[in-house]
């Protein structure tokens, strides 16, 4: 007998993935595995592994051992990747570059200022993957959400 427990509808917006739950938490979270698709291997933030473990916010109440349908705004899952891999890279080219005008500004060696300016735009993309983490970490609205338990 095939049991489903769906909580609401499917946006357009929003990516529906399927895995099995290995840990429920106290606060209303649970972790899921999931088998990786063509998204994570493109990825590949997680390599050396064919699964993944989602923290997911958990309005139903799963337990462990079930499998379960969540889903994720795909505009979240752009935004991570974009401050993960792009905008460290553009900050380092914006420091070289700034780097760079700054030393013919100034009559110094240029390329010492470009090297100098891509180290910094590097660091500042760091510090700014750190805070868009912890802002993520902290939001259960960004979180994917579990919205039907398949038994």
């Amino acid at each position: 007998m095939k049991k489903n427990i769906r909580i609401k509808e499917r946006r357009d917006d929003m990516k529906i993935e399927e895995g099995s739950v290995i840990m429920v938490h106290e606060n209303g979270l649970a972790e899921v595995k999931v088998g990786r698709h063509s998204d994570c291997i493109a990825c590949g933030a997680c390599p050396g592994s064919d699964n993944i473990v989602v923290m997911v916010v958990d309005p139903i109440g799963v337990k462990v051992g079930q499998q379960v349908k969540f889903e994720m705004r795909e505009m979240n899952v752009i935004m991570g990747a974009f401050v993960c891999f792009i905008l460290p890279l553009l900050l380092i080219g914006l420091g070289a570059i700034g780097g760079y005008y700054y030393g013919l500004s100034t009559g110094v060696e240029e390329v010492h200022f470009a090297v100098f300016g891509g180290i910094v735009g590097l660091v500042i993309g760091v510090v700014l993957m750190k805070w868009f983490d912890r802002t993520f970490r902290t939001d259960d609205t960004i979180k994917p959400k579990i919205i039907e338990i398949c038994e």
